[in-house]
């Protein structure tokens, strides 16, 4: 049952991976359209200009949001979801809002994002039997996420810092192996192809000098 259990997992990783490049390819492609604002802007009267040059910002901040969506499918962490909405509440602010009221809504939403992702992250996430992040995860932003103290200048990513630490004490990076640093315990979630994917980290109550 375990066994099948990593391999369902294991499919949604790479399911979520192939959506995340369609979305990609999908950006890339859009981004063509940007040429024909361009160009349309080039030879607009003056009254329409305004208009053309609004219509392409949104439509510039709506692949932008496509590339985040890409990058949520990825790392899978809280924070990219914080992000993925930032912009969205950021083009409806900027584009699509005529009155005051509503672009107070847009500013109040934007503060209770910053609120949620300074003082909600830590005590409602890695309290609750670890957290479960993607290994192309920052360091920095783990730390951030978590509370921890992973050291910054091992490596870039906490895939990167658990290969830093098999190497240093010969261990096999293997589902289900700890790794113990600073104040956190590290245990490798899942591994495809010999690359590790998701790594649960738990807080512990070492206290750092």
């Amino acid at each position: 049952m375990q066994r099948t259990n990593k391999k369902v997992q294991t499919a949604v990783l790479w399911l979520e991976t192939v959506f995340a490049v369609f979305v990609i390819i999908s950006v890339i492609i859009g981004g063509v359209e940007l040429f024909q604002y361009v160009r349309i802007i080039l030879f607009a009267q003056p009254p329409d200009i305004y208009n053309m040059f609004r219509d392409m910002l949104g439509y510039l901040l709506l692949l932008v949001i496509g590339l985040e969506l890409a990058l949520m499918l990825i790392r899978h962490t809280p924070g990219s979801v914080i992000e993925v909405m930032f912009f969205a509440i950021a083009r409806k602010i900027l584009i699509y809002t005529n009155e005051t009221y509503e672009f107070l809504i847009g500013v109040v939403a934007l503060a209770g994002l910053f609120a949620i992702r300074r003082f909600l992250f830590v005590p409602k996430i890695s309290d609750i039997g670890g957290t479960t992040l993607s290994a192309a995860t920052p360091v920095k932003d783990a730390n951030r996420i978590i509370g921890s103290h992973i050291p910054e200048d091992l490596a870039n990513t906490l895939g990167g810092v658990i290969a830093h630490l098999a190497e240093a004490y010969e261990e096999n990076i293997e589902v289900g192996k700890n790794f113990h640093i600073a104040d956190v315990n590290m245990q490798v979630v899942a591994v495809t192809g010999g690359l590790i994917e998701k790594i649960k980290v738990d807080k512990l109550d070492t206290q750092i000098s």
